[in-house]
């Protein structure tokens, strides 16, 4: 075997363990999100998620820190996703349309399975308090990583300037408010995309006061 082909497979093999681990992790969150749905919060333990997912206890841990952890996980969106998909648009487009557009398509590419879960999710936040911080921490993961990916594309600094932080600020705000009004809809809502679009208008726009 030559060293071309050597590098090859354990590139191949890399790709594998870090699917492997994609999929467990997957697994564990579905795994809570369905018992605290069936269960409640209270009555759901670490055991019974691994239980569910066909892994040890041990492995969760490997994973998350709690079963809170887990249950705000399920249909989560990677942020190393959405920042690289921000990362390859043109740099002449304005940053916070490029991000409006980024969110669109990635909602756009939800199947109907993944938005009942989103909304499962934000469901049982509601209903337990305890999910709010685990949830807050992902959107500020989120926003850490479109931060830094808005101040690369604009030459910007973070850590002295003001524009990224607002940009993503905003982004994320936008993500945030849509999710909960497209989510309160109910059968009504349809797809999520216009939620998150009408969100970016009204933000790029200004914030006029709407007509009544």
């Amino acid at each position: 075997m030559t060293a071309t082909e050597t590098t090859v497979n354990e590139a191949r093999e890399m790709g594998l363990r870090e699917l492997k681990k994609q999929m467990t992790r997957e697994a564990l969150a579905d795994a809570a999100l369905r018992l605290t749905g069936e269960k409640g919060l209270d009555n759901v333990t670490i055991e019974e998620i691994a239980r569910a997912a066909i892994v040890s206890p041990r492995t969760f841990s490997n994973y998350f820190s709690c079963k809170e952890e887990a249950v705000v996980t399920a249909g989560a969106a990677d942020p190393a996703v959405l920042v690289a998909a921000f990362l390859a648009v043109a740099d002449a487009e304005p940053p916070l349309k490029a991000l409006c557009q980024v969110l669109s398509d990635h909602a756009s590419s939800r199947t109907d399975e993944q938005l009942r879960v989103i909304v499962e999710k934000l469901e049982l936040v509601q209903r337990y308090p305890s999910l709010l911080p685990f949830q807050s921490a992902q959107y500020d993961r989120l926003e850490e990583g479109l931060r830094g990916a808005v101040a690369k594309k604009t030459g910007t600094q973070p850590d002295t300037d003001v524009y990224p932080w607002l940009v993503a600020a905003a982004a994320v705000s936008c993500l945030r408010s849509a999710l909960q009004l497209w989510a309160r809809a109910g059968d009504d809502a349809g797809r999520l995309a216009p939620f998150i679009q009408d969100a970016f208008n009204q933000v790029s726009a200004g914030l006029p006061v709407p007509r009544r």
